[in-house]
C-alpha cells in the first residue's frame, strides 16, 4: 500500500513510531516540488534528511545519511511526524498570490536605508560578507590554485569551521559559501574540460574541500556530497567532447592526478572515471580502461592499505570481457579471502593454474592462522588433481586434512605413508577428531566412518555423545547392534539432549531419522521390552525421556482420547 501522510501511523510499525517520537527535528526548510530538508537530533548525533510530500499528501523521494537499510529509518518518521504535526493539509483553494510582507517592504523602501541596512548585515556576518562580494565582484576573473586555496579557506573562516569540533549547522553553511563562491571556479572548468588550468584549479578546490573534511571532527557527509556533485555534474561534459584527443586530454588529467602519494590514492576521482567510462562508447571506454591498467601495473599496491583500487580495477577487467588478457595483472589482496577467492577461481576456470598456483602459495605464506589457509589448500587440491600431480596432492591433503577430515582424502594419505608413520599419523589424526568432534560435525563423521572401515564397531558404540547426530547413529545401526545389541540400547536410553549450537536443520534430520530407528529397535527387542525401558526411565526422577525416546512413548504408548 502506497504511504502517505494521513496512513503512516497504520502502515508503519508501533515500534518504529515510538523510536521516531524520541528525536527532534529541527531547521526545517521547503523546496521546489514540495521537499522538505531538516536535521534530526538523536543524542549527540545529528543527521540530514528529507522528505517530499506529494500531491493527494502521498510520500515521494525520502533520504537519510544515517546509513539504515531500513526503507524508513526513524529519523525519516521523525520529520514525517513532524510535517504531519505541523503541516496539516487543506483544501486546495486557488487563490490570487499575494506578495510576501518581504516583496512589499522592498517596494515601499528607501534605498538609502537598505544599502545602509544591507552594510550593517554584512558587517555583523562574516557569511554574507563573503557570498556578498563574490556574487557582486566575481566577473570573469582569472583564477590561480593560490586564489581557490583563499576562497576555500576564507568561506572555511566565515562559517566558523576553522576549528576542530564542529557541529552540522556549521557544515552545512560552509557548503552553502562553497557553492555561492566557489561557483566561478567550476564553471570555468565545464567550460574547458580539456584546459589544464582550469582542471589545476578544480583540483586544488577538491583537494582542499577534502583536507578541511579531515581536518573537522564531524560526521556529516555534506562535504563528500558537495563533491560527489561538483564530478557528477561534470561527467556529461567530458563525454559530450566530440573531438577524441580532447576526451582523452580531458579524463587523462584525472588518471594522473589519481595517487596523491605512494600510500594515498584519491578514490573520488577513480570513481569519476568508472562513472565516464559507464557513459563512453566502446573506443573510450577500452581506452581509457588499458590506460588505467597500465597505471596499475606500476604501482605497489600493498602501500595503499585499501584494496578498494585494486578491486576497483579489477571490476574493469571482468565487466569488459578482458579478464583472458589481462588476468595476471591484479594480485590477491592480503586478508581479502572473498575477493581472492573470485579471482583465483576465474584463474583455475581460465586454465590459468600456475598463476592460481602461486596466488595460493603468497597467501598460505602471510596468513598467521591455519584456519583461514583452508581456501587456498582447497584450491592447491583442485589444481594439482587437474594437473595429475599426486606427490604435490599428497602433500597439500596432509595440510588440509586436519582443517576438512575428508574420510577420501585420509585414505589417499594412508595409502601413500610407510607402515610406521601410516600408524602414527592414523592415531594422532583420529585423537584430533575425536576432540574437535564436539564443535565440528565433519569431525565426528570421520571418527564413525574411520570405524567402519576398521570394522571396529564396538569401539564406533563408544563414540556415541551427547551431541552425536540421531542421523549418524540410524546409518551405523545395524553393525552396531551386532556387536552390542544391549549396549547400544543402553547408550541410546542415556543419551541427554545436547541443544547448544545445534541448528534447526540437524534437529530436523534427528527427528527424520526416529522412525528407522524405532523401527530397526522395535525389530530387535518388541514392543514389551521398550515399553519397559521407557517405564523404567520415567521412574527414576534423576532421569528423563530424550528427545528419541519421547517419540518412542509416543508410538508405544499413545495418548487415548478422551
Amino acid at each position: 500500500m502506497e504511504l502517505t501522510f494521513k496512513n503512516y501511523t497504520k502502515e508503519l510499525p508501533k515500534e518504529l513510531l515510538q523510536q521516531a517520537e524520541k528525536n527532534t527535528v529541527r531547521e526545517c526548510d521547503e523546496n521546489e516540488g514540495g521537499q522538505f530538508i531538516a536535521y534530526v537530533d538523536e543524542g549527540n548525533d545529528s543527521f540530514d534528511v528529507s522528505v517530499t510530500r506529494l500531491p493527494g499528501d502521498k510520500i515521494g523521494d525520502h533520504s537519510c545519511d544515517c546509513g539504515s537499510n531500513l526503507n524508513f529509518c526513524r529519523h525519516k518518521v521523525a520529520l514525517i511526524n513532524h510535517l504531519a504535526k505541523n503541516k496539516k493539509v487543506k483544501a486546495t483553494v486557488k487563490l490570487k498570490k499575494q506578495k510576501s510582507s518581504v516583496e512589499a517592504l522592498m517596494e515601499d523602501i528607501d534605498f538609502g536605508m537598505l544599502k545602509e541596512w544591507v552594510a550593517n548585515l554584512i558587517q555583523k556576518n562574516k557569511d554574507i560578507e563573503l557570498a556578498f562580494v563574490h556574487h557582486f565582484s566575481a566577473g570573469d576573473k582569472e583564477y590561480k590554485p593560490e586564489d581557490v586555496v583563499n576562497l576555500v579557506n576564507d568561506a572555511v573562516k566565515a562559517s566558523g569551521c576553522n576549528k576542530k569540533n564542529v557541529d552540522a549547522t556549521q557544515i552545512k553553511k560552509l557548503v552553502e559559501l562553497w557553492t555561492e563562491v566557489l561557483r566561478p571556479v567550476i564553471d570555468n572548468y565545464l567550460l574547458g574540460v580539456m584546459d589544464e588550468k582550469a582542471f589545476q584549479n578544480l583540483h586544488t578546490m577538491l583537494d582542499h574541500c577534502y583536507q578541511v573534511q579531515s581536518k573537522t571532527n564531524s560526521g556529516s557527509t555534506r562535504i563528500h556530497k558537495y563533491v560527489g556533485t561538483v564530478l557528477k555534474n561534470a561527467e556529461d561534459t567530458v563525454n559530450n567532447l566530440q573531438n577524441d584527443e580532447a576526451w582523452h586530454r580531458a579524463v587523462g588529467f584525472f588518471r594522473d592526478h589519481l595517487f596523491v602519494d605512494k600510500y594515498n590514492i584519491r578514490l573520488h576521482y577513480l570513481i569519476h572515471l568508472q562513472n565516464i567510462i559507464n557513459k563512453a562508447d566502446e573506443a573510450r571506454r577500452q581506452s581509457l580502461i588499458k590506460s588505467l591498467i597500465a597505471q596499475y601495473k606500476r604501482v605497489n599496491t600493498e602501500l595503499l592499505g585499501s584494496g578498494l583500487y585494486t578491486k576497483l580495477i579489477f571490476g574493469f577487467i571482468e565487466a569488459n570481457n578482458l579478464f583472458p588478457e589481462y588476468y595476471n595483472v591484479v594480485k590477491p589482496i592480503r586478508f581479502d579471502n572473498e575477493f581472492n577467492e573470485h579471482l583465483i577461481r576465474l584463474l583455475i576456470e581460465n586454465n590459468h593454474l600456475e598463476t592460481a598456483e602461486k596466488y595460493c602459495r603468497e597467501q598460505i605464506k602471510s596468513n598467521f592462522r591455519e584456519e583461514y589457509n583452508r581456501l587456498y589448500w582447497g584450491f592447491l587440491k583442485e589444481i594439482y588433481t587437474l594437473q595429475g600431480n599426486e606427490k604435490k596432492l599428497a602433500d597439500v591433503l596432509l595440510q588440509l586434512f586436519p582443517l576438512e577430515y575428508n574420510f577420501d582424502d585420509y585414505i589417499f594419505i594412508s595409502n601413500r605413508l610407510p607402515d610406521d608413520e601410516r600408524k602414527k599419523w592414523r592415531t594422532r589424526m583420529l585423537t584430533n577428531a575425536r576432540h574437535a568432534s564436539y564443535s565440528f560435525g565433519p569431525a565426528m563423521t570421520f571418527c564413525f566412518k574411520l570405524m567402519d572401515h576398521e570394522k571396529n564397531y564396538k569401539k564406533m558404540l563408544d563414540y556415541i555423545e551427547a551431541h552425536t547426530p540421531y542421523s549418524l547413529i540410524l546409518k551405523y545401526s545395524e553393525p552396531m547392534l551386532a556387536a552390542g545389541k544391549n549396549k547400544l540400547l543402553e547408550i541410546l536410553s542415556q543419551k541427554t539432549d545436547y541443544s547448544w549450537g545445534v541448528s534447526a536443520k540437524s534437529k530436523k534430520d534427528d527427528e527424520e531419522s526416529f522412525p528407522a530407528l524405532f523401527e530397526l529397535l522395535k525389530m530387535h527387542y518388541g514392543d514389551q521390552y521398550l515399553t519397559l525401558v521407557v517405564k523404567q526411565i520415567e521412574s527414576n526422577r534423576y532421569k528423563t525421556l530424550n528427545r528419541f525416546f519421547k517419540y518412542v512413548k509416543e508410538q508405544l504408548l499413545p495418548v487415548k482420547s478422551k
